[in-house]
């Protein structure tokens, strides 16, 4: 592929982070592979080694590529393919993955119910619920940023600590409650500042956009939940 190197094109190393980025995504270079070496990258794209070095530390930095002495830099990136079947939490989602998952922001409140919590949860404006925000990664890489509503019908702890695994588990093993079905609404959408800076990418990023309601065994409303994901990190799969 041709760079542009027309006055005002963007940066070369930019151009060539975006094109490997690209091929990675698309599954022209697999996750465990190893990427063609910084003289075949020179020669390819007829640029300097220090374009190239550039290029791939800014791919290292963002989760795409390893660099392993004696090895090479090896694609580590995998867009995860989240198979619709049934309601199941972010972090039995990646346990499905084979990946770990850790939870790096908790902050756990009480406040009074806007308009739109209220009428999702069903009960009166101004009236006191839960609010849970999270940002919850996956080999370091922020996944998902994340605002949960619940009401007052439980008593829930406020320590961030309760909440930094599955909430889904929380509810089951400390209330009984078992997630038995939701409602799942997915938008295509920008990152605005705020959730760019949750999930480290920059505004304006394409993203996906969850919201969520889930039902327990005896088809009550449990929670309210809005939920952005990088749009360059996961994918879903719906079976018809």
């Amino acid at each position: 592929m041709e760079l542009n190197r027309e006055k005002g094109a963007p940066p070369l190393y930019f151009q060539v982070e975006n094109i490997i980025k690209e091929q990675i995504e698309n599954g022209e270079f697999l996750s465990g592979e190893i990427l063609p070496s910084e003289k075949q990258l020179q020669e390819r794209y007829g640029v300097s080694r220090v374009t190239v070095r550039q290029a791939v530390s800014s791919l290292v930095n963002a989760g795409y590529l390893q660099c392993s002495r004696g090895i090479g830099t090896t694609v580590i990136f995998e867009k995860i393919d989240e198979n619709l079947q049934r309601v199941i939490s972010f972090s039995e989602e990646m346990e499905q993955h084979g990946i770990k998952m850790e939870t790096t922001y908790c902050v756990i409140s009480l406040q009074k119910a806007t308009k739109a919590v209220a009428s999702n949860l069903n009960i009166k404006e101004g009236e006191e619920c839960y609010k849970l925000v999270r940002v919850r990664c996956a080999k370091g890489t922020p996944m998902v940023y994340s605002m949960t509503y619940l009401t007052r019908k439980y008593e829930l702890p406020l320590e961030p600590d309760a909440y930094m695994e599955s909430l889904y588990k929380l509810m089951d093993n400390g209330y009984g409650v078992k997630i038995v079905n939701g409602q799942d609404t997915f938008e295509a959408a920008l990152a605005s500042q705020t959730v760019g800076s949750f999930l480290s990418i920059s505004s304006g990023s394409p993203i996906f956009k969850r919201t969520r309601k889930t039902f327990d065994q005896h088809n009550e409303l449990v929670e309210y939940t809005v939920c952005y994901y990088p749009g360059d990190k996961y994918k879903y799969t719906i079976e018809l």
